[in-house]
């Protein structure tokens, strides 16, 4: 009774600020599309050079090896706040489930954590974004199908050639590298070593190229002001049903940090070590891209070509889009010019949905 309580008493604080928002500022509601027919993408975005001692992942200064790891983690209110994302570079979200739902993913590249959680089950469209970095996916188990289906992982891991223990790592086998925690209660409490499953990924001699971002030291100038973004996600239709409030967020900008500071249902998105200090997020993209479905499962088979992607970056909106070549390509986010995105450096937070979430901003 407790649980459900608490569970309430969070969504109504959500609901409560999303519903003030508008009223302490003007807000521009941008249209959901997902395609920006009038964008001059080029036919070819090269692969940018690596610059030594300069991540590509979030263009601070790294000396390691690139040896990139996605872990899925459970977007649930009562999975938060999770542990180990304070070394993330990037994190997605991503849908996999119809009303809305959504997990994420965490890409941990400079900083490897030897905990880090909770992770939940995988799901096809994870397996195409993991694939992008060309290192390890760990996941919680997936759904197992009879007979051919879509939404199979176990075909999305064929296809990408992630063989397991070597790139694709299942935490719920037999394993030295996960366990449950306390203080979290079952399914949300999966705890993983990201530092072994590293050490695993490189003895694997899987060779991995990085694609490194472009970034700039520069603020962007000439843009609309955006210091407070809202995100409703929904799943197929902006209907009562389809919505889900965990997977919604609101992004605050933190000009002292040049940074976007993240609230959900369960509060300021913060590592469980350090709660008292919300995640930086230097660029927050939204990624607009067709959603099929089969059955419940949600299906991203359009995750190459070209496509519309709401950017905010250095506290302003840029209305760009994306460009992708093919699964192991990079994604390129690109300006109005159609101009590859010049980055600020740090974190960047990846919201990958359809033309039915709605995305607001005010000054």
């Amino acid at each position: 009774m407790k649980k459900t309580t608490r569970l309430t008493a969070m969504l109504l604080a959500l609901l409560l600020l999303l519903q003030t928002i508008p009223a302490l500022m003007e807000t521009t509601l941008i249209e959901g599309t997902r395609t920006r027919e009038a964008l001059p993408f080029l036919d070819h975005y090269p692969d940018n050079p690596v610059i030594p001692g300069v991540s590509g992942t979030t263009g601070l200064p790294f000396e390691g090896v690139y040896a990139p790891v996605v872990l899925v983690l459970d977007n649930a209110p009562k999975a938060h706040p999770h542990w180990g994302v304070l070394d993330a570079d990037v994190i997605y979200q991503v849908p996999n489930a119809g009303a809305g739902a959504t997990k994420l993913l965490a890409l941990f590249s400079d900083r490897i954590p030897a905990a880090a959680g909770g992770s939940r089950s995988a799901r096809s469209p994870f397996v195409d974004v993991a694939r992008e970095w060309g290192g390890g996916f760990a996941f919680a188990g997936y759904p197992v199908f009879k007979g051919a289906n879509k939404a199979s992982v176990v075909d999305k891991l064929r296809d990408a050639q992630m063989r397991n223990n070597k790139s694709a790592f299942n935490l719920l086998g037999n394993n030295n590298y996960s366990g449950r925690i306390k203080g979290y209660a079952s399914p949300h409490n999966l705890s993983v070593d990201i530092q072994k499953v590293q050490e695993l990924l490189i003895k694997s001699g899987k060779e991995m190229r990085p694609h490194p971002y472009l970034f700039t030291d520069a603020l962007p100038s000439g843009y609309p002001a955006a210091n407070q973004v809202t995100v409703r996600h929904y799943g197929g239709d902006i209907v009562r049903g389809r919505d889900n409030p965990a997977s919604w967020s609101v992004f605050t900008y933190d000009a002292a940090q040049n940074a976007y500071l993240r609230e959900n249902i369960a509060g300021p998105y913060v590592d469980r070590d350090a709660q008292e200090t919300p995640l930086p997020f230097a660029n927050v993209i939204v990624q607009r891209v067709r959603f099929s479905y089969s059955g419940n499962y949600v299906l991203l088979d359009h995750l190459t070509g070209t496509g519309a992607a709401e950017i905010f970056t250095g506290g302003q909106y840029i209305q760009g889009g994306w460009y992708k070549k093919d699964l192991d390509s990079r994604t390129v986010f690109v300006d109005e010019k159609g101009q590859e995105m010049q980055l600020q450096r740090g974190k960047t937070f990846i919201i990958l949905t359809n033309e039915t979430t709605t995305v607001e901003y005010g000054e």
